[in-house]
């Protein structure tokens, strides 16, 4: 257990900041995966009795022994929640692409500025990519709390889980998201057809992208690199940071948020089960489990919900 505590320090230490500290902690400051809402939000869909853990540092909501939230915890923290194996995620002020040693899983954030600044980060290939939505005459509609489109949604989530051969959040987990207080929905449409949605939750000076996807026809169209352009605008007219999520290091899809502008910062997980997730990853990109899959999305949704949490 010391030697656990003594590596969460030293990690800190020997690779240092690269974001400066106000906008790294400022991020971080109203944390919706910190709130009340979120922790029900959880509870209910993974069907899990809500408990919760009162230290110096703060108030954290546990399911079971997991602690569901994502934030930038300091060193004390990580040692109480080590100490009494409640199992967490932290963000590390650390870019994940240039560490010494990366992490499996990287958090992605895009600090708060003027949109006319967050397009001078956008690197080349999005760029482009925005510029080439705009000749196709892409669209964007911006819903807040409604649930009308909810089937679309749903559909392209489905079609894009199943192309990943992954496991599939049932639907009524997205009924809950898109009612609560701050939930805001992206759709981008190709003339009157819906063929991109991002949906995630707006929090005080922070939006979480929860969920993202596109129909698979409408890639070449750069549905995507509208999407994201669309978020980031939004954000930006409201003085928001943007929380991209958790991803898989070296994936196309962090490499692509990275392209918008993003920083991709290492995690740090307890229990520490890289290998796991590792094997895990490989093992979804196999064809036969794909119908093993589909029987356990049918017995154990709630499960699974569960096991997903964080699932940005």
């Amino acid at each position: 257990m010391q030697q656990m505590q003594k590596q969460y320090r030293r990690l800190e230490k020997d690779e240092g900041s690269v974001s400066s500290k106000d906008n790294f902690e400022g991020a971080f400051k109203n944390n919706f995966y910190l709130s009340k809402e979120f922790a029900e939000f959880c509870s209910k869909n993974s069907n899990v009795e809500l408990s919760n853990v009162t230290t110096e540092d703060g108030h954290f909501y546990l399911l079971n022994n997991k602690n569901i939230s994502i934030s930038n915890y300091n060193n004390d923290i990580c040692d109480f929640f080590i100490c009494n194996k409640i199992s967490f995620m932290r963000v590390l002020n650390i870019n994940n692409s240039t560490a010494e040693k990366k992490s499996i899983i990287e958090y992605s954030i895009i600090f708060q500025k003027k949109y006319e600044d967050a397009i001078k980060d956008y690197k080349h290939s999005f760029k482009e990519g925005v510029r080439q939505s705009k000749k196709y005459g892409l669209t964007c509609k911006i819903l807040k709390e409604d649930l009308s489109p909810l089937d679309t949604v749903y559909f392209i989530y489905q079609s894009q889980v199943d192309r990943l051969n992954s496991f599939i959040l049932p639907k009524s987990f997205f009924e809950d998201y898109i009612k609560l207080k701050g939930s805001v929905l992206f759709i981008v449409y190709f003339e009157d057809e819906p063929v991109s949605y991002g949906l995630g939750a707006e929090y005080k000076d922070n939006i979480y992208l929860s969920f993202a996807g596109s129909k698979t026809d409408f890639f070449k169209y750069r549905a995507n690199n509208k999407l994201y352009d669309e978020i980031i605008k939004y954000a930006c007219s409201k003085g928001l940071n943007v929380h991209l999520g958790l991803g898989i290091s070296g994936t196309g899809y962090q490499k692509f948020k990275e392209n918008t502008g993003a920083v991709n910062f290492k995690c740090e997980r307890f229990p520490d089960d890289g290998v796991l997730i590792n094997i895990g990853n490989k093992l979804l990109k196999l064809d036969l489990l794909k119908y093993f899959i589909k029987i356990i999305n049918k017995l154990y949704e709630k499960r699974l919900v569960y096991f997903m949490i964080p699932f940005t």
